[in-house]
């Protein structure tokens, strides 16, 4: 599209970091065909032994790496940790946990702040030890890549707008890192638990290569997975040529996801993997595709044509191992979307919409995967 540079030649050396997410998934499934599926063995959670008949909510939080809040006015505690919640009032018999009222022995105000029963104390301490192992056996999104295109000796495509002595020239590279950046920092605010990448954080030149292996080595958990955004804008001969489309990873295109050898996998069960593993990221790129797009058209519909989504084999989104799309905002080639581009108020509008774009699938995903334990 902009530049020769989105396709690339060849596939790169295979990945060298632990395969996880999907192949885990995929490895579980294939197994079960061939009949060599373990069983699942699961450790029941227990509360701590030796807990005092009281103890300090303050020094309860801290053991459980939790966070302590107070209301003196209302007498209300709230301990939080990983997005789990305990709430209560001293005095009273009803806990909150999460969105589930519990009966348990009443907290009390001390000298140095709210104390708790000893035995409410263990219940709350198996109950978040519970849900941290929950959490652990869930599917989730734990990294996303976002990749501001082009950069540094390479400008991408080039666009200019007005006239005269007043006409300006808009860059891709500035475009794209501008967007990427400000969707970094939506995403970390949203999602201060996960990893939140770049390939890039100013004008310099990742190469193609570098920016997929940024992605492809980054170390995963047995359940997690990690999405690849690319971002760019677009050019055509067409001066008239104009609007926002997102791309995925054609699915005819055939590629290697499981590396030969790969601790664990035999022989006879790696292509059976590589071929679910495939299907697999080339629904999600399609899912995280549509969710951006659709997004971009609730924003920026109205003043920018949805040319939807599209196949095509552009190097980062073949040779990403993981669900991978590329972002056209729009065309610089085409004066009045250049100027379009180059308004700050319309490239946030962009970025919102790739974020919640992001948002929505990371909300998918999750919930469709749910938990990997039987």
């Amino acid at each position: 599209m902009s530049s020769p540079g989105k396709r690339g030649a060849g596939l790169p050396p295979g990945r060298r970091g632990k395969p996880a997410g999907a192949f885990a998934l995929c490895l579980a499934i294939a197994a079960a065909f061939a009949g060599t599926l373990p069983l699942a063995a699961q450790s029941p959670s227990t509360p701590p032994t030796g807990m005092p008949a009281a103890v300090s909510a303050a020094d309860f939080a801290a053991s459980v790496g939790a966070v302590l809040s107070i209301d003196p006015l209302l007498g209300t505690v709230t301990i939080s940790a990983a997005g789990e919640r305990v709430a209560f009032k001293t005095g009273s018999p009803w806990h909150l946990l999460g969105e589930r009222p519990a009966r348990l022995a009443p907290s009390r105000m001390g000298p140095a702040g709210p104390v708790l029963d000893g035995g409410t104390a263990a219940y709350l301490s198996s109950w978040f030890e519970e849900r941290r192992v929950e959490r652990l056996s869930r599917f989730r999104v734990a990294a996303i890549l976002i990749d501001p295109g082009h950069g540094g000796k390479d400008p991408g495509a080039v666009g200019e707008y007005g006239t005269g002595k007043d006409r300006k020239k808009v860059l891709e590279k500035d475009l794209a890192l501008a967007t990427a950046l400000s969707v970094r920092d939506s995403l970390i605010a949203r999602f201060p638990d996960r990893r939140i990448l770049l390939s890039r954080e100013g004008d310099t030149y990742p190469s193609l290569e570098e920016r997929v292996e940024m992605a492809n080595t980054v170390a995963l958990g047995p359940n997690e997975a990690i999405i690849y955004v690319s971002i760019h804008a677009n050019a055509s001969f067409n001066r008239n040529a104009s609007g926002f489309e997102v791309w995925y990873l054609n699915p005819d295109y055939r590629r290697t996801l499981v590396d030969p050898g790969t601790p664990g996998v035999d022989e006879e069960i790696a292509p059976i993997i590589n071929v679910m593993m495939e299907e697999e990221y080339t629904t999600e790129s399609v899912l995280l595709a549509r969710s951006i797009v659709d997004r971009l058209d609730a924003s920026i519909g109205s003043v920018s044509r949805n040319r939807g989504i599209r196949a095509e084999e552009w190097f980062v989104v073949r040779n990403a191992r993981m669900p991978s799309v590329l972002v056209e905002m729009g065309f610089v080639t085409n004066e009045a979307e250049a100027r379009l581009l180059a308004d700050p108020a319309h490239l946030r509008s962009i970025s919102n919409a790739v974020y919640n774009g992001i948002v929505d699938f990371i909300g998918y995903f999750e919930s469709r995967k749910g938990t990997a334990t039987p």
